[in-house]
């Protein structure tokens, strides 16, 4: 541990916090995305990854553009493939800034295979590496600790490797009574302790909501209604984008 004269401390030039999706993805940061199932999660995650990869807004928030890594472990690559291809409709995408991978129940939480799954980032090389789902990538039991700390840990050594940020997309538990969102993301609390921000969606009648928690935001953020139409993702009626653009910076 560095210990500092905050006097002096706060003289140095040290430059502010940066995002990819500003204000809840920040650099080397962790968002956890969650929801109940079939509120289209892996398609928001989808659609994150699109518009990082190519700098362009995404549901209202200003994004840092950036090599970006898509693992799914949870649909077949064929399925995924299409996934894939409908949302390309709507995007010009370049090349060796978007790269996705397909590899049904990989545990990232045991060591042989994360060692697999760590070297073939470190040829990509990517910025944002988006896991979907937790579920399918951690082998072990969600509401023990110590078996968490075990994922935690292997995910903090990947991404201070690769300086890179991770989106991590899970599901929500069965506690309708919980009065936060915080306390819907299913299993230890370890993981919610441990990523910067809770992206929590809640499916309403007519489309879907998004109550944020970001620990590194640089404002209080509303809750977000937004609609999934023809493969994307759009803010829902007449709300409007929030957050300054920033200029695109390509990151490899």
């Amino acid at each position: 541990m560095e210990i500092h004269d905050v006097s002096e401390y706060v003289t140095w030039n040290i430059p502010r916090p940066e995002f990819y999706i500003q204000d809840i993805l920040p650099k080397q940061g962790v968002m956890l995305l969650y929801g109940e199932p079939k509120v289209k999660k892996s398609w928001l995650a989808q659609f994150m990854a699109f518009c990082v990869s190519l700098g362009e807004p995404c549901i209202g928030f200003s994004t840092t553009q950036a090599r970006t890594f898509l693992g799914n472990f949870e649909i077949s690559a064929h399925a995924q493939a299409w996934r894939l291809k409908d949302m390309a409709e709507h995007f010009t995408l370049q090349e060796q800034m978007l790269y996705e991978g397909t590899h049904v129940l990989m545990y990232l939480n045991e060591t042989e295979q994360f060692n697999q799954f760590r070297a073939l980032m470190r040829v990509l090389l990517p910025k944002v590496i988006v896991l979907d789902c937790l579920a399918m990538c951690f082998s072990g039991d969600e509401n023990n600790g110590e078996q968490m700390a075990q994922f935690i840990g292997n995910m903090a050594t990947l991404k201070e490797e690769l300086d890179c940020s991770l989106i991590i997309v899970h599901h929500s538990n069965k506690n309708q009574l919980a009065s936060s969102s915080v306390d819907r993301a299913r299993g230890h609390s370890r993981l919610t302790g441990w990523v910067d921000s809770l992206v929590y969606m809640v499916s309403q009648p007519s489309g879907v909501q998004l109550q944020i928690k970001a620990r590194q935001a640089t404002r209080e953020i509303p809750n977000i209604n937004i609609q999934f139409h023809d493969y994307i993702w759009t803010l829902r009626g007449a709300q409007t984008a929030t957050v300054t653009q920033t200029p695109a910076v390509v990151t490899e």
